[in-house]
């Protein structure tokens, strides 16, 4: 975890976890510039936090710096996974307003100033997408309405589709959340736990063009219910309090 407290100005961070994305690297910088140059209205950032990549993935991150002024690229020194690289983004953006965006392109980032529209107008701390037509396999879109269902009843919560890989949180909110291992697959109900504000807004989506899934259905599986038993207890012994 970086020690330093960078400098928080009106800007939205975009951060992105990157495994062995080396082919989607490139067009994702190009579709996230021509959709937030025109429409978002405030200055933005995009974090690319290299996960120990072994296909060339940091290296492009790195050519990609040097070429865009909005790109960072920042490189674990080991491979740590998806909820560490999400919260070393987290941790080393500058923005007020931080967004979670996946490398492989199947959500779209011109989502994301309707996103921060609803964050105002609703005066949420959090908007979180929910994958609209997926366009996955009916495999994959099975084991993910299970997953999901799984979750929500462990949880208790109510949560459509807590693995959509496209949110917007206020700085505030989600640097006030406790991260671990998995943390990803629980964001919302974190936040809540936290007394956040959590909305939930349909978002486009489309197959995956470059690369593979870095995740199976059965470990997927395992782990997101061993997971979810851990936040449920945290949930059970979750502090409250407030003073009068």
């Amino acid at each position: 975890m970086s020690s330093e407290t960078p400098e928080v100005s009106r800007l939205l961070s975009i951060v992105v976890p990157v495994f062995n994305e080396l082919e989607s690297l490139r067009p994702l910088v190009e579709q996230v510039k021509e959709s937030l140059d025109e429409g978002l209205g405030v200055p933005w950032e995009l974090t690319l936090i290299d996960d120990a990549s072994s296909d060339g993935s940091g290296d492009l991150m790195d050519a990609l710096a040097e070429e865009y002024s909005e790109v960072r690229a920042l490189h674990l020194a080991e491979k740590f996974g998806q909820s560490a690289a999400i919260e070393a983004g987290f941790q080393n953006s500058r923005g007020d307003l931080i967004a979670l965006l996946d490398a492989d392109l199947q959500t779209y980032s011109g989502d994301l100033p309707m996103m921060i529209e609803i964050l105002d107008a609703h005066g949420v701390d959090a908007v979180i997408g929910i994958r609209t037509e997926r366009r996955d396999s009916a495999w994959k879109k099975f084991s993910s309405r299970i997953a999901n269902g799984v979750r929500n009843w462990l949880t208790d919560e109510d949560i459509t589709d807590t693995a959509c890989p496209i949110k917007v949180f206020r700085r505030e909110a989600i640097l006030a959340v406790d991260l671990f291992d998995g943390a990803h697959r629980f964001l919302p109900t974190l936040l809540k736990m936290k007394g956040f504000r959590v909305h939930q807004v349909p978002v486009r989506h489309t197959k995956r063009r470059w690369g593979s899934s870095k995740y199976g259905t059965w470990d997927r599986a395992f782990r997101g219910l061993y997971d979810a038993l851990g936040v449920r207890w945290v949930q059970k012994r979750n502090l409250r309090w407030r003073l009068r």
